[in-house]
């Protein structure tokens, strides 16, 4: 069974946990669906025809969004790529004996 660290919610229940605000589900959707104007999309996942995300994934686009439109550069990586990097030199190190 692959296990993430993210709880995955229904698309507006995450969005209302991380922002304290429940937006419209076409709204929601839409961000899930194409990039807005920063080319920035709400990573989700789609179980059973719902469309589920986490709030680690509303912070991120929201970080990202805002990062795009201050003109700051975006680190594209994501969370699972960052875990699968650290994991990655964490086995290198144990294998060198560090």
């Amino acid at each position: 069974m692959n296990e993430s660290p993210e709880t995955l919610l229904p698309l507006r229940d995450a969005v209302e946990r991380a922002t304290g605000r429940r937006p419209s589900l076409s709204a929601v959707m839409r961000w899930c669906q194409k990039p807005n104007r920063h080319g920035v999309k709400l990573r989700s996942h789609k179980l059973g025809g719902r469309r589920l995300t986490s709030i680690q994934a509303v912070n991120e686009f929201i970080d990202r969004t805002t990062a795009a439109a201050d003109g700051v550069p975006v680190n594209a990586s994501t969370s699972r790529q960052i875990e699968a990097a650290h994991n990655t030199a964490l086995r290198e190190l144990e294998e060198a004996g560090i």
